[in-house]
């Protein structure tokens, strides 16, 4: 007589099952949905306000009395004019006097009679500022507690050019003459070792990357450790390991996680990209998506290294209050190759050695082929460092998971859990 017996689930299958539990209880999770908000919310506001404040260009009333003023004044408004097109360049007589990237600024000018109260008119704020005197070289500039910063630098950029134009009449020079000196030709420039150059420095991008993979590793690690422990704190993994072996188990926490941190990073770096290309700069979406190839393959790498370790580290602990003692030794791992890669970020001997260590190469390797200094070979070979690592690290991370996984009377150390091992089928 035969009877149905129910087919055991593949180990695909079941590590599917259990990796979309931990995707639909991290969706739900509130710390998730608010750190998550969070950044979209800075990444936004990083892109958006920067974009907001460039499009404002301040106004500012100043006040004239005397003829010169009157001229430099009516020059600064007009160089605050032309600054607020990029395309205009810097006049060359500016140029030679070291008054580049002018601000752009509305300048108004308020005529005032001789004898009028200047200073009334300051300390009331019906001006920003207010100039006087009929010569160009002793001209007096009239400000309450300061003067605004556009109306210092354009007056004066102004009288520089004024005062440049009138001892170059005095001198009887040609404007041929005046545009020898005002506009030399420049030495040719040859760099020896030419980094790559784009609209946002290649450090603030290694910057970013590596807060994103700090935070992604250090808030999900941690998530995997409190969902071990709550797992065994509620003998729920008792259920789960009487109906799938161990390993599967972990496998499925590992890939559910590694799914989450990347769709997160996904979803706040396009956040940043979309606001960059609906701000117009689209060299900056070029630039970020040319160096973020090598950073998803590392932080794959590096995630995945990391992520049983933390389980193992969950599963040390019998109650979620232990956490702060088994995962310390896993927040060190953490935070000080941060701080690490941070300090050598300038390129040289030490961060050429620390992008093949496994702790620091996440980070620093991934670094220096945006700064342009690793050879085509070698992100493969930290590559490799760091997935050897993480073959091994997994090993260790199991067999900690396995061994103290049912264990729930009283914290374990890791000696005790190594040892406690029993290898399920």
């Amino acid at each position: 007589m035969s009877r149905d017996v129910a087919d055991p689930l593949s180990p695909w299958t079941a590590v599917r099952v259990v990796a979309g539990r931990e995707i639909f209880v991290k969706l739900r999770d509130k710390a998730f949905i608010g750190s998550t908000v969070f950044m979209l919310l800075l990444v936004t506001a990083a892109t958006v306000i920067p974009v907001l404040l460039s499009q404002q260009t301040p106004e500012h009333r100043v006040a004239v009395q005397g003829d010169a003023a009157a001229d430099v004044v009516a020059l600064a408004a007009q160089l605050g004019h032309e600054a607020q097109d990029p395309e205009n360049e810097v006049p060359p007589a500016l140029a030679l006097l070291g008054a580049g990237g002018l601000p752009a600024a509305d300048l108004s000018v308020v005529d005032v009679e001789p004898g009028a109260d200047l200073e009334r008119l300051v300390r009331d704020g019906d001006v920003a500022a207010a100039v006087t005197g009929d010569d160009v070289g002793s001209l007096q500039v009239l400000g309450g507690e300061s003067v605004p910063y556009e109306v210092d630098v354009l007056v004066r950029a102004a009288a520089s050019q004024v005062q440049v134009e009138q001892a170059a009449e005095e001198a009887g020079l040609t404007a041929q003459e005046v545009a020898s000196l005002t506009s030399p030709e420049p030495p040719a420039l040859r760099l020896l070792d030419e980094r790559p150059e784009g609209s946002v420095p290649p450090e603030l991008l290694v910057l970013a990357f590596a807060f994103l993979f700090y935070l992604s590793v250090l808030t999900f690690g941690m998530s995997i450790a409190q969902s071990v422990v709550e797992e065994k704190q509620s003998r729920v993994v008792e259920l789960l390991v009487a109906a799938l072996p161990v390993r599967w188990l972990l496998a499925g926490k590992v890939l559910g996680n590694t799914v989450m941190a990347v769709g997160q990073i996904v979803v706040v770096v396009g956040a940043g990209l979309i606001g960059a290309s609906l701000a117009g700069e689209g060299e900056l979406l070029g630039q970020v998506l040319r160096a973020s190839g090598w950073f998803v393959v590392f932080f794959l790498l590096g995630f995945v290294m990391l992520a049983c370790l933390w389980a193992g580290a969950g599963a040390l602990a019998s109650r979620v209050e232990d956490l702060q003692s088994t995962t310390v030794f896993m927040q060190v791992l953490v935070v000080v190759p941060f701080f690490a890669a941070i300090f050598a970020i300038d390129p040289g001997p030490t961060q050429r050695a620390l992008s093949y260590i496994p702790f620091t190469a996440p980070l620093l390797m991934p670094a220096r082929v945006v700064l342009g200094n690793a050879q085509p070979w070698e992100p493969w070979l930290a590559a490799a460092v760091v997935l050897a690592t993480a073959l091994l690290f997994v090993a260790l991370g199991a067999r900690l998971y396995r061994g103290s996984v049912l264990h729930t009377s009283s914290r374990l150390r890791a000696v005790q859990a190594w040892r406690a091992d029993r290898t399920r089928a």
